[in-house]
């Protein structure tokens, strides 16, 4: 944990952001002090301007600044708020697992495939937030890389979020995630109280998340059909770091809103 006559440890997030709540779990349960900087991604899309590609140039959430670095990927704040400079082959294995699997496809498509606003929305802001980061690569030609590499990701999102191909890919997708259920379910099978040590750990904050964004896509009753994972649910998120670090189970239809319109 900082002294306090030390530079204080800042986490640039978004408040909906998986990735977001990964880091602020992880910095939580080991005690970092640190101060939240939110950033619009939506309505503002605060994340492509100039100012944070010179932290990020990845143009992402979360971006944790430190005294010496800047940490600007997830995995990265999870090694570091745990120092885990060599984890064991357990944690290692259920951290990349986690890792692998694509959560914004899982995410977006059965928000699209379920919600008929969105279907007409997210198309839109795809397109918008593409061109926002081309204008802003003509604008900022020192950035012009950074910012249309960006805009290639999203449209390629535009491509993969098609309203008429998203219900087959939730479905692909949906069967993947019930796969890491079954694994989840059965590591736990044995009784332990965490994933893969005696002790809280990064595995179990990236897990956490996952089982929360099941949660967030109605697909709850995937939990409550495995007692294990059922069990090691519910003590997660009696921690308290569970509801301090905001990590969302549900949709906070007012917050979102407020973010998207």
């Amino acid at each position: 944990m900082p002294a306090a006559n030390l530079p204080v440890i800042r986490l640039h997030h978004a408040p909906s952001s998986y990735y977001s709540m990964i880091a602020r779990l992880a910095l939580t349960e080991t005690g970092v002090g640190f101060e939240l900087v939110p950033l619009d991604i939506h309505r503002r899309m605060e994340q492509f301007a100039p100012a944070y590609a010179a932290l990020n140039p990845g143009l992402t959430v979360p971006t944790l600044v430190l005294a010496d670095r800047v940490l600007a990927d997830s995995r990265d704040i999870l090694d570091w708020a745990f120092d885990s400079r060599g984890p064991s082959p357990a944690t290692a294995d259920a951290v990349t697992r986690h890792y692998s699997f694509p959560v914004e496809d899982l995410t977006f498509s059965w928000l699209l495939s379920w919600n008929p606003m969105a279907r007409r929305m997210v198309p839109k802001k795809l397109a918008s937030a593409q061109a926002r980061l081309l204008a802003l690569a003509s604008t900022n030609p020192g950035l012009a890389d950074i910012y249309r590499s960006r805009a290639e990701v999203f449209a390629a999102r535009s491509r993969t979020f098609e309203p008429a191909a998203v219900p087959a890919l939730f479905e692909r997708r949906w069967r993947e995630a019930q796969a890491h259920l079954d694994w989840l379910d059965h590591v736990l099978s044995d009784g332990r109280q965490f994933i893969a040590s005696d002790n809280y750990g990064p595995a179990d904050v990236v897990w956490t998340v996952f089982l929360a964004r099941i949660r967030f896509i109605r697909r709850g009753v995937a939990i409550e059909q495995r007692p294990s994972l059922r069990r090691y649910e519910a003590a997660m998120r009696a921690r308290p770091s569970f509801k301090k670090a905001d990590v969302w189970a549900n949709i906070h239809w007012l917050r979102m809103l407020r973010q998207i319109v």
